[in-house]
């Protein structure tokens, strides 16, 4: 018995050969390629967030732990009084001007809490670990 020969069925597997398909389909890798772009415009704006504060953490916990004497933020504080009271720290005098120890801990209470938020809000799997 001959095989027979069978109509191809109407709705074939293959996309018809149309200028529009094409178009779409570009349009498509177009948008793929935008927001894959963006994306990792996202991703480098929240890694460089999660540096800097992982520096200020460093720092704020450096100028805690460490004797008074050698805090790098009395150097503009100093500065700052200088300007606002200049006739009670006048720039030629060696006035000792110390930081408030309770603002350097809760500035490195509130830097650590944005530190432990990013993480448990899910932010950093949202806008770091997505973009890969």
């Amino acid at each position: 018995m001959p095989p027979r020969s069978t109509p191809p069925p109407k709705g074939s597997f293959y996309p018809s050969n149309y200028n529009a398909t094409y178009r779409d389909l570009l349009l498509f890798e177009e948008r793929l390629k935008t927001t894959a772009a963006s994306l990792q415009r996202r991703k480098a704006r929240y890694q460089l967030f999660l540096f800097q504060l992982l520096l200020v953490i460093a720092f704020l916990l450096s100028e805690v732990l460490l004797p008074p004497q050698s805090s790098l933020l009395a150097i503009p504080y100093k500065m700052l009084l200088q300007h606002l009271l200049p006739d009670i720290y006048i720039s030629e005098s060696e006035v000792q001007v110390t930081v408030y120890p309770y603002f350097l801990s809760g500035l490195l209470f509130v830097s650590v809490t944005i530190l432990v938020l990013f993480f448990s809000s899910g932010m950093y799997s949202e806008k770091i670990a997505y973009a890969t």
